[in-house]
Formats: C-alpha cells, structure tokens, sequence
C-alpha cells in the first residue's frame, strides 16, 4: 500500500512539473520571464528555465523582448547587452547502495518489557529521470525603438522575432 501511495504521489508530483508551459511569467521561484524598466524605452529581460539549453532560454528571452517592445507601442529593438548563466549539477544516473546497522524493538505487556537488538540491511536502488536542477537564464538588456530600423545586426523587428520564435516553439 506504502509502493501504491509514493508511486501516485510521485507520478502527480512529475505530472504537476511537466504541465507548466516554459515560456511563462516568472513565479516565486524564478522560472520564466521577467522584465525591469530602465528607462522608457530600455529594459533588462531575464529569462530563467530548468536544463542547460541555452539557445532556447536565448530564443526565449527574445520572444519576450519582442513581446514587450510591441506591448510598449514601438516596431523595433536592439539588444544592447546579453549575458547568460548556466548552472550544472552533477549527479550520477543512477545508483545502487546498502546500508547495515541494527533495528531495536521494544515491546511491553501486563508484566514489563522486552527490548530486543538485531542486525538490519536496507538495500536502495535509484535511476536519474531527467529532473535535475540545472537551469539556464539569459539577461537581455534592450533599447525600442519606431519607425525605420538601424540597419544592424543587434537591431530586431519586434513582428518578425514574436512570429518566427512563436512558431519556433509552437506557442500560442
């Protein structure tokens, strides 16, 4: 009954973590986009997600520029700075292991107790599933702009990048 318990548990605790949508608005513990205001037209967006792929965090970090630059009234950004992060843990992909030591059992009735020692083994087996805590985050730091855009290469049409990157990623 424990196995049938922690199973379900276990399986709705996964379900819960993979029905969130990555491209989101960050929550409490960071994952997702967020956006400072640095002046009317710059801002710092940071864009956090779980595993190590930086060209998606990159291209996530983009849509949401662009997103915002559209949402701010204006046709164009430049990215005029971009950092990013990555964090790795290292972890084995699975394990096996055995730990000796002794269970004590006390037991007590009408006349007294009864404390008897003996040796005990528990024995654990485990397999890496994937759900690690290495995460990526981009900083993008962006300037918006109207109008005719600089030709440069930092310099985006805000249209272009939300529809290439939405449909990229399949993001409504």
């Amino acid at each position: 009954m424990k196995i049938l318990f922690s199973t379900l548990v276990l399986l709705s605790l996964l379900t819960a973590c993979a029905s969130q949508p990555v491209y989101r608005a960050a929550e409490s513990n960071g994952y997702g986009y967020k956006e400072t205001a640095i002046s009317d037209t710059q801002y710092r967006i940071n864009f956090k997600m779980r595993g190590e792929d930086n060209s998606k965090a990159s291209d996530l970090a983009l849509l949401r520029a662009a997103e915002l630059t559209l949402l701010k009234g204006y046709d164009w950004f430049e990215v005029v700075n971009r950092e990013t992060t990555v964090e790795k843990k290292s972890r084995p992909d699975s394990h096996v292991g055995a730990t000796h030591g002794t269970e004590t059992t006390r037991r007590c009735g009408l006349l007294g107790c009864e404390t008897t020692t003996r040796p005990s083994t528990h024995y654990t087996v485990g397999v890496h599933t994937g759900t690690g805590s290495d995460k990526v985050e981009r900083s993008l730091q962006i300037a918006m702009g109207k109008g005719v855009r600089p030709d440069k290469g930092s310099v985006f049409s805000a249209e272009e990048v939300r529809n290439n990157i939405k449909s990229k990623y399949d993001i409504n």
